[in-house]
């Protein structure tokens, strides 16, 4: 029920209409009896400043940030966490009495489900990720942290592939960290010599060729941030005997890190997962 106290949060998106965000979030906050609502703001490219003011006009406690705004955003805010400047990406952005605070949880969400929903340590795996956006960013700075021992960045366009092995290198982290551009025969070379493949582009489908389940190999573990229960991945992946995860787990995860923000509450990870696997 909607008061004149409830305390507004939400998310920014430009095609917004996919979010589960919404459904997981009210969720939470009816089962713990918080007087908050969530909703989906329609923002695109050019009313993202306008939309970023309004957070404090409008006193909304803090929204999250999706494509295409992760990057873009970042100059119309006060502060960046340390995680968030590093990264060069938010996902989370919090109110703190009219200065607004930029936030990553990507990158602790991305590992968390990979460790406890995919049963995978990245420590000492040879990783292939494909994209360069606000997501990669996350993935590819958090994989860095983790202590993977080589990281191939793959995306269509070969000199943002390049910008992230930079953002990469500025870590001083030992590691084998190259770009390489988007092709089947580029993708299939690095896969060979490859532990975990990581898809960060907005759908799988886009990046990985029709017949892909031939040349991923068994010892491969391959996670698809896109969040749909059965990606074109993660279908290859099983005809392919190769152990596969959805980002399903990682949007839980991530988004109850940022709730976790906005109330004070302790991450609502499993009221999550209820909401959008039991059709709550």
């Amino acid at each position: 029920m909607i008061r004149g106290s409830t305390r507004t949060v939400g998310i920014f998106g430009d095609k917004i209409t996919y979010t589960l965000s919404p459904k997981m979030h009210n969720f939470a906050f009816s089962k713990l009896g918080l007087d908050y609502v969530y909703v989906p703001f329609q923002v695109r490219p050019d009313q993202l400043a306008g939309a970023v003011n309004a957070i404090r006009s409008l006193n909304i406690v803090g929204v999250n940030v999706t494509i295409p705004h992760k990057q873009a955003v970042i100059p119309f805010l006060d502060q960046l966490s340390p995680i968030a400047k590093k990264i060069g990406a938010v996902n989370t952005i919090v109110n703190n009495d009219g200065k607004l605070l930029g936030d990553n949880t990507d990158a602790p969400g991305f590992l968390e489900s990979l460790r406890e929903d995919g049963h995978v340590d990245p420590k000492k795996k040879r990783v292939v990720l494909i994209g360069s956006g606000g997501t990669a960013r996350a993935m590819a700075i958090s994989l860095t942290a983790a202590g993977v021992s080589k990281l191939v960045i793959v995306n269509r366009t070969y000199e943002k592939a390049k910008q992230l092995t930079h953002l990469v290198e500025k870590l001083g982290a030992k590691l084998e960290c190259y770009a390489v551009k988007l092709s089947e025969d580029n993708l299939k070379e690095e896969l060979s010599d490859c532990d975990l493949l990581v898809n960060a582009t907005p759908s799988g489908a886009d990046v990985m060729p029709s017949n892909s389940h031939r040349f991923l190999s068994p010892n491969l573990f391959v996670f698809d941030a896109v969040y749909a229960k059965n990606t074109s991945l993660v279908a290859a992946a099983k005809i392919a005997g190769v152990p596969a995860l959805g980002g399903l787990g990682m949007l839980i995860r991530q988004g109850a890190l940022s709730f976790s923000f906005w109330t004070g509450q302790k991450p609502p990870v499993e009221l999550m997962r209820e909401a959008l696997e039991a059709g709550a």
